[in-house]
């Protein structure tokens, strides 16, 4: 599944290094951090090319998305 929904605009519109003329397809690749502030942190890795990201989710959303992003990485 595509994750590019949560990545910030400018990081989700970066081309892929191995489809110039696509845009990355993000998935996560951890289970989240947690952090100050209320925000918790997923690493996302590009499925075809291997360019990593985190993302600074804030704790309401996290929880939102908590399911599909374990279901991912594989927890579920």
């Amino acid at each position: 599944m595509n994750f590019n929904y949560l990545m910030e605009k400018n990081t989700r519109s970066r081309k892929c290094r191995q489809y110039p003329g696509q845009e990355c397809y993000w998935q996560p690749v951890g289970d989240g951090r947690a952090t100050n502030g209320g925000y918790v942190c997923v690493m996302m890795c590009c499925k075809h090319c291997d360019r990593r990201e985190d993302v600074f989710l804030p704790e309401a959303q996290y929880k939102i998305q908590e399911k599909l992003i374990s279901k991912e990485i594989g927890y579920v």
